[in-house]
C-alpha cells in the first residue's frame, strides 16, 4: 500500500512538472502586440544579439539559427553587427583536432556562421564559460583560429584571447563595451597565461577602472557593454526555477522528490554554482557593473548565458537576455522583468540617428521568425530646457565657497575637527566671471567628468586643447560612492545626511586656492607644472545640459595635459606626446628605447612634501614625451591636480585617530618637519618604487638641496601673491611661515622617506628578450643590471644600480615576458634579500649564488636550469605571485571593530575586535594577519582574549594559522547538569547558581583555505589547560560526576579539528537570499590519562528565502546538531542548547547532553531605508520560533523544547548593525541585543 502510495505521488509531481507554459510572459501593463515601433525613424546602427548558439543538432541546425538566417536574409546589413554572446560550442568549446568531439564542435560553429553567410556587416564572437572550458585559453586559441579562418577577417573575436575587456568605437554617438565575463570568475592560477597580451589590464580591480573611465568618456553617447554574463536574471542562473526542477534537479532525468527540492534551495540561495549570481565571485561582479552604470543615461547590458530571452529594467539599468540559441530553459517575469520567453529565439537591438533605441524579441514559427516583443529601451534625448540665461555677464562676482551655516561652528566643533581652512571657504572673495564663449578664446563643453571627490566638466577651445573646469566645494557623496561603496549605489542615501555634511567639512583641510601659489614654486625649480585659474562660472547657453548639475559657483579652469598641448613651455615642450602614467608603462615595457627622467621625478615627489600633497596617486601625473636625434625617447613628468596642497588636518578626531589607525597619519598637520613621511606617502610609494630603478639616496638629497636652494623666501611670497587678497592674513601667513620651515628641513625630509622607501626595491625588464644580472658584492652591496638581449649579446642597458644592504632589504626582479637570462653570481656578505620573478616564456637560469635568493617562475611552463638547481626555485602558476602589478601596494594597516551587547547572563558586555593586516610579496589576500578579539562581562567581572596569526600560502592556497585563547579566573559558563529536562532554581537562588568559573588558556596551530567562491576550509591541532572552580553554594558544588577525581583539577587537552563552511548571501547585514553550511569534526584527549578521549560531529545549516518578489518579506530557517562520539568528555565538552545555541528563549548551556539537535525559523520584514540628519537607516522586525532537545544515557524524556518571539534589527551604512531579541521559552520572557560595527 505505502509502495503504491509513493507512485501515486510520483505521477501526481511528474503531472505537475509537465504543465510549465512555454507561451511569452509580459509584466502587466506590457502590451503583447502593436508595440509602437517607429518605423519611419532613421536607424543608425542595428545589433543582431544571439547567445549560446552552440547546439545545432548532429545533422541539422537549431530553431532560432533558422530563423536568425532567415531574417538578416531580408535586411539590408551593411554596417550592422551580429554579436554572438557566448557559449557558441557546447559541451566544452574546442577541443584539439585530434579529440573525438572535435567535428561536433566544427560543426556547431559551422551552423552559426552559416547563418550570417550572406550577411554584410560584422561579425562579433564573445566568449562564454563553456567556450572557456577546453583547456581554458588554448581552447580559446583554438575556437578563435577557425572562426578566422573559416569566416575572414570581417569577424572579431573579442575581447582578445585571455583578456578581459576591449573597447569598440562603433559611431561617434554608440560606444560598445565588451568584457569577458568568464575571463572575471576564472580561476586564474589554472591559466598561466591569462593577460599575456593585455597591455594595462592586469587585474580585475584594473578591469573595473578602465570601464569607469570608459562610461564617462562615452557619456553622451549610447553604450553597450556586451558579456556573456547577464547581470541580472529572471532565469536559471538567476534562481529561478519551475516545479521540475524538484523533480528532476540534474540534467539526467531521474526523479528525486523531496531531495531534489533540497537540491534546488541549496542552489538558489547558495550560489554554489559560480555560473549562477549569487556566486559570491559572480556577484561581485555584477554589483560593481550595475554601481557604474546607475543614474547614467544610455548604458545598456546585452547578454547570453540564461537559455532564454528576456528584457529587464532593473531601477533603470536595462539588460538584455538572448540566450536562447540554441537551448531552452525556464524563465520567471520576477520583480524587475518585463518580458520573459522560454524557448528558442534572438533579439535585435536598434538605435536610432536621434538618440533613441528600441529592442525587439523573436520566436521560430514554423521556421520563420516572429515578433514577440517590442520596448523603446531609450528615449531620445530631450533638449535640456535651458533658463533664461542673460546674453552677457559682469566681469566680477563676489561670492563664497561655503554659505555662512556651513562653517561657522562651536568651540566643541572646532576642538573636536580642527579649524582647517574652514573660515576661507567662507569668506567672501571677488572673482572674475567667466562666459565660456570668450573664455580662452571661446571654450566647448565636451563631457562631465570628475575624479573621487571633484565635479569638473572637460572643455576645450578651438585649437582642440582640453581644458578641465573643475568646482572648488568637492561632493561628499561622490566620494563614498567612489572609496567606500564601491558595489552599492548610495546616492540616494546619503544625500542631506551629517556623514555628507562631516566629508563635506573635512574638505575644508585642503586650502581653496593654494594650488594658485604652485606654478610659481614650480617655476623656480624648473618643475613642469599646470596654470591653474579660479573664476565664477554661471550658468548660461553655452553649457547647455550640463547646467543641471553645474554653474553658479566658483570654479578652477586649468590644463588637461594631452597631445594638443605639445607646445606648452610650462609642460616642457614635449615634442613628441603627451601620455597617461599607464600608457607611459606600458612604451617602458616594450621597447628599451623609452626611459624615464628619474632625476625629475624625485624633485617632483620631494615637492609634493614640501606643498604637503599627499594625495599623489598615478592619475595624478601626465607624462611629456621627448624624441632625441638618435630615437631614443624620455618621459618628464608633469604633476597635475593640486587641490590638496598644505592640507591641514588638525582637531582631536584626527589627533586620536593617527594614533590608532596607521592609514590616518596620511592626514596630518601642515607643519614645518613632517613627521611621518611613510604614511604621508602611502598613495604614491607604489609609484616611487616602479619608477625609480636607477637612482640612489644622493639623488634624493642633491633635487632636495636644490629645491632648498632656489624656493626662497621672495619666491614664496610671491606665489602667494598670487592667492586672492581676501585671503590674506593669519591663516596665509601661516601657510609661509611652514612652507619656509619644511623648506629649510626638506633635506631631512627627503632622507627619511629615502631610508623608508629604499627599503623595498623593485626592478623590471622588458617584454623582450633581457639578459639579468644579480652581482653580489662586498660590504652588502648587490648589483643588478638589465640588458637587452640582441642575438645573444648584451646590448642596450635598461637599469643599472647597486643596492646597499644599508637602505635597502629586499629587492624584487621582475624579468617580465619573452626569454630571458638570467644570472645570479658575486659573492659578498650581510646579503640583501633577493626574489626573482621570472614571468612569461622558457626564461634560463645561471644560480652561482643562491643565498638570501628566492625564485618564482610558471610551474607549467618550460624553464631551463643550467646552474644551480639547488637553489630555493618555487615553480607555481599561483598568479598573483608570477605577474608583475604596479598597483601592488606593500603596506600595513589597522582596523578596530568595538561592539557592546546584553543577555542576562553575561550581563552587559563591551568589547572589540582589533586587525592588522600587512600586505607584503605572497599575499592570500594578505601576507599575515592578527586579530585580537577582547570581551568584559559585567555580570561576572570576567573577561576572555583570543588572538589569531594567520601567514600566508605555506602550502598552497593554505594559510598557516596560529591561535592561542585566555578566560579570566572569573569568567564563567553555565551548567543545569546533564539531561534534557534538567532543573533551573534561578528564582529561587539566582542567575549566579548555575555558572561555572572556568578559567582556559590555550592555543592551536593549522591551516585554513578562504576562497574567493565562498568556501572556508580549516585544520588543525589545539591545546589547552582547563580548570574549573568548586564555587561554594552553587549547583557545582552539589553536583556529582561519574568521576569525581580530579573533578576540579587543572586538565590538559590535546585536540585534533577539521572544519568546512559555506556562506554566501546578497547582503551580509540583511540576506533576503543566502545560505551558510558548516561540517565540523574532531577530537579531544585528556594528555594526563589518554584513556579519557571523545570525538564530535558538529553540523549547521541556515537559508535566507524572500518570499514576495519586493523581497521584504523573507523567511530565515536553519538547522543544527551535535553528536559526541564516546562518554569521556567534561561537562564543558558536551553537545549543548540554549540562548545562543538554538533555543533563544533560554539561558546560555541551559540543556546539556551526549548529542543535541535544534531547527528553528524566522519570519523577517525589513522596511524601506529611511534618511536621518546623521545617517541612513533601515529596520526590520522578525518572529521567530525554535525548538530543540539534548540526548543523554539513560535520559528516557520525550520532551521537546520550544522558544517564540521576536526582535527589531537595524542597520545603517553597510557598517554598522544592531539586533534587539525577546524570547519566551518554558522558564519565561529573555531579554538580549547586540550592536556593533563592520570596518
Amino acid at each position: 500500500m505505502k509502495r503504491n502510495n509513493y507512485f501515486c505521488f510520483l505521477i501526481i509531481l511528474t503531472v505537475l512538472a509537465s504543465c510549465t507554459s512555454s507561451a511569452p510572459k509580459y509584466r502587466k501593463g506590457e502590451p503583447t502586440s502593436n508595440f509602437g515601433y517607429p518605423e519611419n525613424k532613421q536607424v543608425e546602427k542595428t545589433f543582431y544579439l544571439l547567445g549560446d548558439g552552440g547546439y545545432s543538432p548532429e545533422g541539422g541546425t537549431s530553431k532560432a539559427l533558422i530563423v536568425f538566417k532567415e531574417f538578416i536574409k531580408q535586411r539590408d546589413t551593411r554596417g550592422d553587427y551580429a554579436i554572438f554572446l557566448g557559449d557558441n560550442i557546447y559541451p566544452v568549446g574546442m577541443p584539439p583536432k585530434d579529440d573525438p568531439l572535435r567535428e561536433q564542435s566544427e560543426y556547431r560553429l559551422d551552423a552559426q556562421l552559416d547563418a550570417v553567410e550572406n550577411y554584410n556587416g560584422k561579425v562579433i564572437y564573445i566568449p562564454g564559460n563553456h567556450d572557456w572550458y577546453s583547456e581554458r585559453i588554448d581552447g580559446l586559441e583554438r575556437q578563435e583560429e577557425y572562426l578566422i579562418e573559416q569566416y575572414g577577417d570581417s569577424l572579431d573575436w573579442s575581447p582578445s584571447t585571455g583578456c578581459g575587456l576591449e573597447i569598440k568605437e562603433i559611431s561617434d554617438d554608440i560606444q560598445m563595451i565588451i568584457i569577458d565575463s568568464q575571463w572575471y570568475l576564472e580561476d586564474w592560477d589554472k591559466s598561466p597565461t591569462i593577460n599575456d597580451n593585455c597591455d594595462q589590464i592586469k587585474t580585475r580591480e584594473a578591469l573595473f577602472t578602465e570601464i569607469e573611465s570608459e562610461l564617462k568618456k562615452s557619456q553622451n553617447k549610447t553604450t553597450i557593454i556586451a558579456l556573456h554574463h547577464p547581470i541580472f536574471s529572471n532565469g536559471i542562473h538567476g534562481g529561478q526555477y519551475n516545479f521540475n526542477r524538484h523533480l528532476y534537479p540534474s540534467q539526467k532525468k531521474i526523479p528525486v522528490p523531496v531531495l531534489g527540492s533540497l537540491a534546488m534551495l541549496i542552489r538558489t540561495t547558495g550560489g554554489i554554482s559560480i555560473q549562477d549570481l549569487q556566486n559570491e565571485r559572480y556577484k561581485s561582479l555584477s554589483d560593481r557593473l550595475r554601481t557604474m552604470v546607475k543614474g547614467r543615461e544610455r548604458v545598456v547590458f546585452v547578454s547570453g548565458h540564461e537559455h532564454t530571452l528576456q528584457y529587464i529594467d532593473h531601477d533603470g539599468i536595462k539588460q538584455i537576455i538572448s540566450g536562447s540559441g540554441s537551448k531552452e530553459n525556464y524563465v520567471a517575469l520576477g520583480t524587475d522583468g518585463l518580458f520573459a520567453f522560454s524557448l528558442q529565439g534572438f533579439a535585435v537591438y536598434d538605435v536610432f540617428k536621434d538618440g533613441s533605441s528600441w529592442v525587439s524579441y523573436y520566436r521560430n514559427k514554423d521556421n520563420k521568425p516572429a515578433l514577440m516583443y517590442q520596448k523603446e529601451v531609450f528615449p531620445s534625448p530631450k533638449p535640456y530646457k535651458l533658463g533664461d540665461y542673460p546674453d552677457s555677464f559682469p566681469q566680477k562676482k563676489t561670492a563664497s565657497i561655503y554659505p555662512d551655516e556651513d562653517v561657522e561652528v562651536s568651540g566643541i566643533y572646532k576642538t573636536l575637527w580642527g579649524k582647517r581652512y574652514r573660515k576661507l571657504y567662507g569668506t567672501d572673495v571677488e572673482y572674475e566671471v567667466a562666459d565660456l564663449d570668450t573664455l580662452y578664446g571661446g571654450l566647448q563643453p565636451l563631457l562631465e567628468g570628475g575624479g573621487h571627490q571633484t565635479v569638473s566638466i572637460r572643455v576645450k577651445d578651438s585649437l582642440d586643447r582640453e581644458y578641465n573646469i573643475r568646482r572648488i566645494r568637492k561632493d561628499a557623496v561622490q566620494f563614498l560612492q567612489s572609496v567606500a561603496y564601491k558595489s552599492t549605489p548610495i546616492e540616494e542615501q546619503f544625500k542631506n545626511t551629517s556623514a555628507e555634511n562631516l566629508i563635506s567639512d573635512f574638505y575644508t583641510s585642503a586650502h581653496p586656492f593654494a594650488f594658485l601659489a604652485i606654478p610659481t614654486l614650480s617655476e623656480a625649480i624648473g618643475l613642469a607644472h599646470t596654470n591653474p585659474k579660479i573664476f565664477y562660472l554661471p550658468k548660461q547657453d553655452n553649457l547647455g545640459a550640463m547646467n543641471e548639475n553645474h554653474g553658479d559657483d566658483v570654479y578652477m579652469i586649468v590644463e588637461r595635459p594631452e597631445e594638443h598641448w605639445l607646445d606648452k613651455e610650462s609642460f616642457g615642450s614635449p615634442n613628441h606626446d603627451i601620455v597617461s602614467t599607464a600608457g607611459m608603462f606600458e612604451r617602458i615595457r616594450k621597447d628599451e628605447k623609452y626611459k624615464i627622467d628619474e632625476p625629475s621625478y624625485v624633485k617632483a615627489r620631494i615637492f609634493d612634501m614640501l606643498v604637503g600633497d599627499w594625495d599623489r596617486h598615478q592619475d595624478q601625473w601626465r607624462w611629456a614625451e621627448n624624441e632625441d636625434e638618435d630615437g631614443n625617447r624620455t618621459f618628464t613628468p608633469i604633476p597635475r591636480d593640486r587641490d590638496q596642497v598644505f592640507s591641514n588636518f588638525d582637531g582631536a578626531f584626527f589627533g586620536t585617530l593617527r594614533s590608532l589607525i596607521g592609514l590616518a597619519n596620511q592626514f596630518a598637520v601642515y607643519d614645518k618637519k613632517l613627521n611621518n613621511v611613510e604614511w604621508f606617502n602611502i598613495a604614491a610609494i607604489g609609484l616611487d618604487r616602479s619608477i625609480l630603478q636607477n637612482t640612489g639616496k644622493e639623488t634624493w638629497l642633491e633635487q632636495a638641496r636644490f629645491i632648498q636652494e632656489n624656493i626662497t623666501d621672495k619666491v614664496i611670497e610671491d606665489a602667494f601673491s598670487k592667492l586672492p587678497p581676501e585671503t590674506n592674513g593669519e591663516i596665509t601667513e601661516g601657510i609661509i611661515e611652514n612652507l619656509k620651515g619644511r623648506r629649510d628641513n626638506i633635506v631631512d625630509i627627503a632622507e627619511r622617506y629615502y631610508d623608508y622607501y629604499a627599503k623595498l626595491a623593485i626592478v623590471t625588464g622588458t617584454d623582450k628578450d633581457d639578459f639579468i644580472d644579480v652581482t653580489r658584492m662586498p660590504e652588502g652591496k648587490t648589483k643588478v643590471t638589465i640588458y637587452r638581449n640582441k642575438k645573444g649579446k648584451r646590448a642596450d642597458i635598461v637599469s643599472d644600480f647597486v643596492y646597499d644592504k644599508q637602505y635597502t632589504k629586499d629587492i624584487w626582479v621582475y624579468a617580465l615576458d619573452d626569454d630571458d637570462i638570467i644570472t645570479v653570481d658575486g659573492e659578498g656578505d650581510n646579503l640583501i634579500y633577493v626574489r626573482v620573478i621570472g614571468g612569461q616564456n622558457n626564461d634560463i637560469y645561471r644560480i652561482r649564488n643562491k643565498k638570501k635568493l628566492k625564485i618564482y617562475d610558471y610551474k607549467s611552463k618550460p624553464n631551463t636550469i643550467e646552474e644551480g638547481a639547488d637553489a630555493r626555485f618555487r615553480f607555481t602558476d599561483q598568479y598573483d605571485l608570477n605577474i608583475y602589478d604596479k598597483d601592488k601596494k606593500v603596506f600595513s594597516s589597522t582596523s578596530i571593530m568595538p561592539g557592546i551587547g546584553y543577555n542576562p547572563d553575561d550581563g552587559l558586555k563591551l568589547g572589540f575586535k582589533a586587525l592588522y593586516t600587512i600586505n607584503d610579496f605572497k599575499r592570500n589576500p594578505y601576507t599575515s594577519q592578527h586579530e585580537l578579539k577582547a570581551g568584559f562581562y559585567f555580570a561576572t567581572d570576567g573577561f576572555d582574549l583570543s588572538y589569531k596569526a594567520r601567514f600566508a600560502n605555506i602550502i598552497g592556497d593554505y594559510n598557516l594559522q596560529l591561535g592561542a585563547h585566555f578566560t579570566s579566573p572569573n569568567f564563567s559558563r553555565n551548567f543545569f547538569g546533564y539531561g534534557n529536562e534538567t532543573i533551573n532554581l534561578d528564582d529561587e537562588f539566582s542567575l549566579d547558581y548555575n555558572r561555572v568559573k572556568i578559567s582556559r588558556v590555550g592555543g592551536d596551530v593549522g591551516l585554513v583555505n578562504e576562497t574567493p567562491f565562498g568556501s572556508y576550509f580549516s585544520y588543525k591541532a589545539s591545546f589547552e589547560t582547563i580548570e574549573i572552580d568548586n564555587t561554594r553554594g552553587r549547583f557545582i558544588d552539589q553536583f556529582t560526576p561519574e568521576n569525581p577525581d580530579g573533578f576540579f583539577d587543572r586538565k590538559y587537552f590535546a585536540g585534533l579539528d577539521a572544519l568546512y563552511r559555506y556562506e554566501s548571501y546578497d547582503d551580509v547585514l540583511n540576506p533576503t537570499r543566502g545560505m551558510q553550511f558548516d561540517l565540523n569534526l574532531g577530537g579531544k584527549l585528556n594528555t594526563a590519562d589518554t584513556d579519557r578521549k571523545y570525538g564530535y560531529f558538529k553540523s549547521y545549516l541556515e537559508f535566507y528565502n524572500s518570499l514576495i518578489p519586493s523581497r521584504k518579506l523573507v523567511l530565515k530557517s536553519h538547522v543544527q546538531t551535535q553528536i559526541n562520539i564516546g562518554t569521556d568528555y567534561e561537562f564543558y565538552q558536551a553537545a549543548v542548547l540554549g540562548g545562543g545555541s538554538g533555543l533563544r528563549g533560554y539561558r546560555l548551556q541551559r540543556f546539556t547532553g551526549k548529542s543535541a539537535f535544534a531547527t528553528g525559523g524566522d519570519i523577517r520584514y525589513s522596511f524601506n531605508q529611511f534618511k536621518t540628519s546623521f545617517l541612513p537607516f533601515q529596520i526590520g522586525v522578525f518572529g521567530g520560533y525554535d525548538i530543540g532537545r539534548v540526548w543523554q544515557k539513560d535520559d528516557g524524556s520525550h520532551i521537546w523544547h520550544d522558544s517564540y518571539g521576536g526582535g527589531i534589527w537595524i542597520n545603517s551604512a553597510e557598517a554598522v548593525n544592531g539586533t534587539l531579541h525577546v524570547f519566551n521559552g518554558d522558564e519565561g520572557w529573555r531579554f538580549s541585543f547586540g550592536f556593533g560595527f563592520r570596518f
